[in-house]
């Protein structure tokens, strides 16, 4: 009897210790939130909810710094310039890009909007188009775009042409 005694007690033991704790090593915050994705191992991770708060605008953009040249080098030759010429009547003018034709051009808050066609390029699609670029920075000589199609992080530089001579710095 002791025997079975000690054979049960030891079967439960031994059952016990092959079966893995699910209760977990340290507490974690519970986040109320529908977002649950799971992993790879299907351990579930809980992503909390991104908000997004709407802030009064406080950017003022000085559109007398926008008239102008504005230029950057050509990726891959390293004595071409391209950009675009912004004038005070709104006109705009594309710098050597020579299918691009710009129109105009208007800025809201802090976005600069430039009108545009392609012309000479054989397409089924040939109406105007609005680029649209988030000005990231603007000084007397720089002028930092973000286009709204562009990729996360990717970001145009300019230089201002002045006195009649380009820009020489490429930084």
């Amino acid at each position: 009897m002791k025997n079975c005694i000690l054979l049960v007690g030891f079967i439960t033991i031994f059952s016990f210790a092959c079966h893995q704790s699910h209760t977990p090593a340290k507490e974690e915050a519970v986040v109320d939130t529908p977002a649950v994705a799971p992993v790879a191992d299907t351990t579930p991770v809980i992503v909390e909810d991104s908000t997004v708060m709407v802030v009064a605008d406080t950017i003022v953009i000085d559109t007398a710094k926008l008239i102008g040249k504005w230029l950057q080098p050509v990726t891959g030759m390293d004595n071409e310039w391209q950009g675009m010429e912004l004038r005070k009547n709104r006109k705009a003018i594309a710098i050597n890009m020579y299918s691009l034709v710009y129109e105009k051009w208007a800025l809201q808050h802090d976005t600069l909007l430039l009108w545009n066609h392609a012309e000479g390029v054989k397409s089924s699609d040939s109406t105007r188009t609005v680029d649209t670029a988030i000005i990231r920075e603007l000084t007397d000589t720089s002028l930092v775009l973000f286009p709204v199609k562009a990729a996360e992080g990717y970001l145009e530089k300019y230089r201002k042409e002045t006195g009649g001579k380009k820009v020489k710095s490429r930084k």
